[in-house]
């Protein structure tokens, strides 16, 4: 993702509430930390970042319904888990900004700062030591056939 993309993103990203996500005690998805939403409308680059986004993922066979942000500040993190929930079909991630311990979204046991996945895939974020990591997250929807 261009570079220029990623800071208008945090800029964003300083100006909105932010929702809090505790479900530590959750034995299915334990997980901490805060997140937004930001509507494709909101976008200055939203048809250049859509198809970059189609572009990485290598297919457009998904509804791109918007984007959410993702906080994640010292103690947060996201137990391993799936996407195959809400008609989820792929999900593309971007770290727009890093924590100062180099945390990552970990997928496959791998640590990956970009990617996609599909929604069967086990990916986690373990818990942050220092600083704010912030991703982007692009759930793709199911596209629905009619006959």
């Amino acid at each position: 993702m261009k570079k220029e993309w990623k800071d208008w993103i945090v800029n964003y990203a300083q100006n909105q509430e932010w929702e809090l996500i505790d479900s530590k005690d959750n034995k299915i998805l334990s997980r901490h930390y805060t997140w937004c939403r930001l509507p494709r409308n909101k976008v200055p680059f939203d048809s250049e970042l859509n198809k970059y986004i189609e572009s990485f993922i290598g297919h457009d066979d998904y509804l791109n319904t918007g984007y959410t942000l993702i906080k994640y500040e010292v103690g947060d993190y996201i137990g391993e888990h799936t996407d195959e929930y809400g008609g989820c079909a792929v999900t593309y991630v971007c770290e727009v900004q890093s924590s100062d311990c180099d945390s990552s979204l970990i997928l496959n046991d791998v640590p990956v700062t970009e990617c996609y996945y599909l929604n069967d895939v086990k990916h986690r974020v373990d818990p942050i030591k220092a600083g704010t990591r912030i991703s982007l997250t692009m759930f793709g929807k199911k596209k629905t056939s009619i006959i």
